[in-house]
């Protein structure tokens, strides 16, 4: 099994879906968090490599939305926007234990993940750097629960329809003088369905 395992070709493949929420991070909300979250939702299909590794292909699609009046500034620029980010991610996955869904054994996992996104939104597209973190748990021989909270760095400031320089004109913001890229963020849950792609083999899938 382990010969297997060290080739390095993909043992087995999940497809599923993605449901949860998505929100913004920028200058109409500059650190808190899950604030004005939207609804999201999206597909994924998923290599496993090995018990620690995986690569992920992912099409999320969910809301962002910002209001200046709630950012706390002194004195808001009357600024809003309400917009649909279309992400398309591709990952790479490090299991902290030895994972495999239908596994006796090696059924739950905690992992993170990093990679490179392409988006398009309202506003802006272009290329982010995604990251996060998850755990995935086995249901059955064939189906497993995950849960997953990852964060978009973009290269734009425009992802809310103003850079900083306009959000910040007129205005006396002290110290807060820096201009920061937009950053978007997906959590939520996912239900996949385990194919095996090379069912010729007799590994003892149950020592994954």
């Amino acid at each position: 099994m382990f010969l297997f395992i060290n080739s390095g070709q993909t043992q087995t493949m999940e497809i599923g879906l993605f449901g949860g929420g998505s929100y913004y991070l920028g200058e109409m909300n500059p650190a808190f968090h899950f604030k004005k979250t939207q609804p999201a939702y999206g597909a994924m299909v998923r290599l496993n490599i090995n018990p620690r590794w995986a690569v992920k292909l992912t099409y999320y699609r969910g809301g962002i939305k910002g209001v200046d009046s709630l950012t706390g500034r002194l004195v808001p620029n009357n600024y809003s926007f309400d917009a649909i980010v279309n992400d398309i991610s591709a990952v790479a996955e490090f299991n902290f234990w030895e994972y495999f869904t239908g596994s006796k054994k090696s059924f739950f996992s905690p992992y993170i993940y990093g990679g490179v996104t392409y988006f398009f939104s309202d506003n802006a597209s272009g290329v982010a750097l995604p990251f996060g973190a998850g755990a995935k748990f086995s249901l059955s021989d064939r189906f497993a629960l995950g849960a997953e909270w990852g964060m978009r760095k973009t290269f734009t400031d425009n992802l809310d329809g103003v850079n900083a320089s306009e959000y910040q004109s007129g205005i006396d913001l002290g110290s807060d003088k820096t201009s920061t890229w937009d950053w978007y963020n997906f959590f939520g849950l996912s239900v996949t369905y385990k194919i095996n792609l090379r069912s010729k083999l007799k590994c003892n899938l149950e020592g994954w």
